[in-house]
């Protein structure tokens, strides 16, 4: 059987849903037995995703490889499993960088380059490489049709639909339909404008999931439900003779509490099956309970709660810790229980004079979080928070920044270092106060974007500490993207304080992973790696696992007010 195609194309707004739509036909045939990999094809010209905003853009997602790629990826391995890499995402930037590249290698010897046939070429030329050994290629077009950067992508997937048969290559159109408050009525007529923007570009859709945006201010009963899907189903058949896209194959996409939801929602309307007769796949049965089961107690409300609280830089956006996030309620799920996340401004922290003033903001919470990030903004505040929560045995998990942050820390208030610092943030301080300094060869690079130390590398475990305990394994693999280490010259007076190395790299010897002790503290872990980048619904960390388990231990064992004695407090 020859390989299958599915693209995901958006009309009208970007962030509609084509990532997450993508990822859950993905899911669907996999679970039918299929081999799927997936791509996305992003319009803007930055050649990664390394040096973008997290606050335009959301968080860069890790791969493996070392790639740092579009969010969107993540959401792609989260739900459909399937593990990326560089081959799984391109942007203009980096195709057009390509294709100069070729040019001024010889490789078109002598020819007048062009967008087509140089770049479509290209680009059909990934597609024909991701699907060799698979079944079925699921990519998506970022932005949305019509886009000035993007087209070069749609006369590529118009040729390879020419190349490879209408039998072979569905276009998948996810287009929402708005409802609009002042008339009380849902309006489709964005949605056609960018159905026939689509046929401009030469394309058809096969499939339009429809993102129905509605907002209801309060519990439909049974019959208002009924009529409101009477009324939606009218609107499917409205969009489809005005289309030209057969009715089944025109679904309603509505919004869900999570977007694990999605894919159980696009199989109780049949989209796979639809995919499946369309592509004359086998009609294999989607065994979706277990999924099922575990998206029910993600999205549940009867669960007990704990509260972590995450101590960021970019707090105000929370998509720029949006694996964060999910590793988070992954780890929940895991132990039954709902985890309520509080996120906090580091540079708020910033302003307390003394611990004391810190108490309001820890009020309530059963574990805190110290994430990864960039430059000394906000880095004083994280420090206070993690004195705090060391000295009030709070469970505590640094990631990357996290580490270091806990390192200064430690060492300025229990290894009289008192001008402990990193080379990041103090360049010019005395190079005997840099507990945390350049990893060796990274002191003269200049390039920003793509020269950090990226991707998997190995981890050995301590045996007997929290880590160990945590993956039950000796050596892991976890991924990376970092420019400075924990300084190994002041590690033996660090080490005998009681903050030890529980994960070292066996190649190096840089510092993966220090805890304290339990009989110390109950969880306080710090970890060079990022390793949200890894966790799965069905397959959560085992750090976020042991921090929330010990989350739920500390809130058991919280001090309760003093008993009355003799009826007087």
């Amino acid at each position: 059987m020859s390989t299958k195609y599915i693209i995901t194309t958006g009309g009208v707004v970007s962030g509609i849903g084509k990532g997450i739509s993508a990822a859950s036909i993905g899911l669907l045939l996999k679970m039918r037995g299929e081999r799927v990999q997936v791509a996305k094809f992003d319009p803007y010209y930055n050649r990664s995703a390394s040096l973008l905003s997290p606050y335009q853009h959301g968080e860069v997602f890790l791969c493996d490889d070392g790639s740092e790629t579009d969010l969107d990826l993540g959401h792609y391995e989260r739900i459909t499993g399937v593990e990326v890499s560089s081959k799984n995402i391109y942007t203009s930037g980096a195709l057009i960088h390509e294709m100069l590249e070729n040019e001024a290698n010889g490789k078109y010897m002598g020819q007048t380059v062009q967008v087509s046939p140089h770049l479509t070429d290209s680009i059909i030329d990934k597609l024909i490489n991701l699907g060799k050994d698979c079944d079925v290629v699921i990519a998506e077009i970022g932005g949305t049709v019509g886009d000035a950067e993007s087209w070069h992508y749609y006369r590529a997937v118009r040729q390879l639909r020419q190349k490879l048969g209408a039998d072979n290559l569905i276009i998948c159109h996810v287009a929402p339909i708005l409802w609009i408050n002042t008339v009380e009525e849902y309006k489709t007529k964005p949605l056609q404008n960018s159905v026939e923007e689509l046929q401009r570009s030469g394309l058809q859709p096969d499939i339009i999931l429809c993102r129905v945006m509605r907002q209801y201010d309060h519990e439909l009963t049974e019959e208002e439900r009924e009529e409101d899907q009477g009324v939606i189903s009218s609107i499917l058949t409205k969009v489809s003779n005005i289309t030209g896209v057969p009715r089944e194959a025109v679904f309603d996409a509505p919004d869900v509490k999570s977007i694990y939801q999605v894919p159980i929602c696009f199989f109780d309307r049949h989209v796979d099956d639809f995919i499946a007769d369309r592509f004359k796949l086998k009609r294999n049965g989607v065994r979706i309970h277990r999924y099922r089961d575990l998206v029910e107690k993600y999205t549940s409300s009867e669960l007990p709660e704990v509260n972590i609280g995450v101590v960021g830089k970019y707090a105000k956006s929370r998509e720029a810790y949006l694996s964060l996030k999910e590793a988070i309620y992954h780890a929940g799920v895991a132990n039954n229980v709902k985890v309520n996340i509080v996120w906090m401004e580091a540079e708020k922290l910033e302003q307390y004079q003394s611990l004391r003033g810190l108490n309001k903001h820890f009020d309530d919470l059963h574990a805190i979080i110290v994430p990864g990030g960039f430059d000394n903004r906000g880095v004083e505040g994280k420090i206070r928070a993690i004195q705090y929560v060391r000295e009030k045995k709070i469970p505590f998990l640094g990631i990357c920044l996290g580490l270091q942050c806990a390192v200064i820390e430690f060492a300025r208030n229990e290894c009289d270092i008192a001008d402990a610092n990193s080379e990041e943030f103090a360049p010019n301080q005395n190079n005997d106060s840099w507990v945390v300094h350049y990893i060796p060869g990274q002191e003269n690079i200049k390039q920003k974007g793509g020269t950090l130390r990226l991707g998997s590398y190995e981890c050995s475990l301590v045996k007997g500490s929290i880590s160990h305990t945590a993956y039950k394994k000796k050596s892991i693999s976890e991924r990376h993207r970092h420019r400075y280490e924990v300084n190994s010259f002041h590690l033996d007076k660090i080490e005998k304080k009681g903050l030890k190395i529980s994960g070292f790299n066996p190649g190096t010897n840089l510092v993966e992973i220090m805890e304290l002790d339990r009989n110390v503290h109950p969880f306080f872990v710090g970890c060079q790696f990022h390793p949200e980048f890894k966790s799965r619904l069905d397959m959560p960390h085992p750090l976020f696992e042991e921090l929330v388990a010990s989350a739920i231990q500390f809130k058991k064992t919280e001090v309760s007010p003093e008993p009355e004695a003799n009826g007087v407090k």
